[in-house]
């Protein structure tokens, strides 16, 4: 990230637009970059064997963000199989072909263009390389659905007040949400905040999404760094300067908008040091135990957010938990969650459009309101692609007593 950004010589409107144009840039670069490596037709025919119907599936199932892949994938599985025990949709089964990115653009634009070939109707991800799937959707006229990355900037490229790509449809945790639950908190708590982010579209979608609230209330961050170290994988070197210039900035909360492992060895890093600051984190961080379970004791007080329907669990929510539980000897996540709801959202749409076909789905999503799924009322509407905001979060504080995350009080 250029020094300007980080030490804040642009002004805080400034600074939002130019991430929110950096990911637009980055994303159709790698669009563009896709459609070089591979010339396959589209799938707006819908087209599928006889007697099936495929959806393809891609996630990071391995690497940093691999639990989050993963869930995505068996939430997306258990909805596939409870249809087809049902009969399937218009008289044919569903059938789910997931293969992992490796949170690689590259991978990730072979294997679109894979299933497009093979006569995918639609894609479900990636919550690693979204920006490069929701550009191809565009492209290429195939829905993307359910975990599409960071859900805000990836499907939103250009700001939430300008159109959504037309064929990418979030049900994600995404940073608008999350980062405005941080931002909310941080003004009426926080005399300065410090973002470190990574240097990704997740990264900078969630400085974005804080800056989105900061902007609206003519405020500035007191510090904002793209962190590129590792921290977790031993790589510490710039560890202690970091908290040393937020110490400098005069910030006394710091959001760690990074991966659970990195925001584990930060807060442990800062803690033994003495630093007393109020530790924010992002979707991540409570989406499962990863990070508490990293951080051991320095977890305690860590503040975070939770969809309200998991604070506040409706009995489809909890027979799901248990299902998920028995059949993956794992606690489900709100990835896996969000998952389940877009394949059925996927199935309403066909059921209604009696069809596969792109532009009928993309119609058919288009005019889905209030459906009741496990992560609350969903809704799409042509300008609406993210199906959750920051009204439907609940901040929660990790308690090293009862080892969950509780609510603030």
């Amino acid at each position: 990230m250029p020094k300007s950004l980080a030490t804040g010589k642009r002004s805080t409107a400034e600074n939002g637009e130019f991430a929110m144009k950096r990911i637009f840039l980055a994303a159709s670069i790698v669009a563009v970059s896709a459609l070089a490596l591979t010339a396959c037709a589209s799938g707006g025919s819908g087209s599928t064997s006889a007697g099936t119907i495929l959806i393809g599936g891609i996630a990071g199932t391995t690497g940093a963000y691999g639990s989050t892949g993963q869930a995505v994938v068996n939430g997306t599985q258990m909805a596939i199989d409870e249809i087809n025990a049902k009969g399937g949709v218009i008289g044919k089964k569903l059938k789910f072909e997931a293969h992992d990115d490796g949170a690689s653009a590259t991978t990730s634009s072979q294997l679109f263009n894979k299933l497009v070939s093979e006569g995918a109707i639609a894609i479900v991800g990636s919550p690693d390389t979204g920006p490069t799937t929701a550009s191809l959707s565009s492209q290429k006229k195939i829905p993307v659905i359910g975990a599409v990355d960071d859900g805000g900037l990836t499907v939103y490229p250009d700001g939430p007040d300008k159109p959504p790509f037309p064929y990418a449809f979030s049900t994600s945790l995404n940073t608008f949400a999350w980062g405005g639950a941080v931002a909310d908190y941080a003004l009426k708590n926080c005399k300065g905040l410090a973002v470190l982010h990574d240097p990704s579209s997740y990264g900078l979608g969630g400085l974005a999404g804080i800056k989105l609230v900061f902007d609206a209330k003519g405020k500035k961050l007191a510090l904002e760094d793209a962190i590129t170290e590792n921290w977790s994988t031993g790589a510490t070197v710039g560890l202690k300067s970091e908290i040393d210039k937020i110490t400098a900035s005069g910030a006394d909360c710091v959001d760690v908008w990074l991966t659970p492992q990195d925001q584990a060895s930060f807060v442990q890093e800062a803690k033994s040091l003495g630093a007393n600051f109020t530790f924010l984190g992002n979707d991540e961080t409570s989406a499962d135990s990863t990070f508490s379970d990293l951080a051991k004791d320095q977890a305690d007080g860590m503040i975070s957010a939770l969809l309200s329907t998991e604070v506040h669990p409706t009995d489809a929510l909890k027979t799901f938990q248990t299902k998920y539980k028995a059949k993956f000897n794992k606690d489900s996540t709100p990835f896996a969650e969000l998952s389940y709801d877009a394949i059925y959202m996927l199935k309403q749409a066909i059921e209604k459009g009696k069809s596969t076909n792109a532009q009928s789905l993309q119609n058919q999503l288009n005019s889905i309101t209030d459906y009741d799924g496990l992560t609350g009322k969903l809704t799409f509407t042509e300008q609406q692609h993210t199906t959750i905001n920051k009204d439907q979060l609940t901040l929660v504080k990790f308690s090293t007593t009862s080892k969950s995350w509780e609510p603030l009080g």
